[in-house]
């Protein structure tokens, strides 16, 4: 039983992983301060929404294993589940789960990922997915 025990735990050891950063970030159109961090992603959103207030509400670090899903709440009562599907030359392959809608998105090194999580106290609330900094 032993030896049955070990080559299950050496199996699950060998499922490729990667860590991510999930932040939720609160963007609203009425007057305010964007945090620095934030004023590059405020920039790229500016044609199609001017954001005046942004800021960092949570940010975890999450570990995902291939085909296993890890949740994130927002603060809006909705959950966000990630998904590792794939991991290949430091591109991980990331499905996301965010009711009503699902995706898949390709996460490298440098890169990151961000969709709308949905309304909430007169803003719109984002997660933002990348590698840890």
């Amino acid at each position: 039983m032993g030896a049955v025990a070990l080559v299950s735990f050496t199996t699950l050891a060998a499922e490729p992983s990667v860590t991510v950063q999930a932040d939720v970030i609160f963007a609203s159109t009425a007057a305010g301060t964007v945090e620095p961090a934030l004023v590059k992603m405020r920039d790229a959103m500016a044609p199609k929404v001017k954001y005046q207030t942004m800021k960092k509400v949570d940010s975890k670090k999450l570990e995902l294993v291939q085909h296993k899903a890890q949740s994130i709440a927002l603060p809006n009562q909705k959950q966000a589940e990630l998904t590792l599907q794939d991991l290949k030359e430091n591109v991980a392959t990331v499905k996301v789960k965010l009711p009503p809608a699902e995706a898949v998105y390709s996460l490298g090194r440098e890169k990151s990922f961000s969709l709308q999580g949905g309304a909430h106290d007169g803003g719109d609330l984002w997660l933002v997915v990348s590698q840890p900094k």
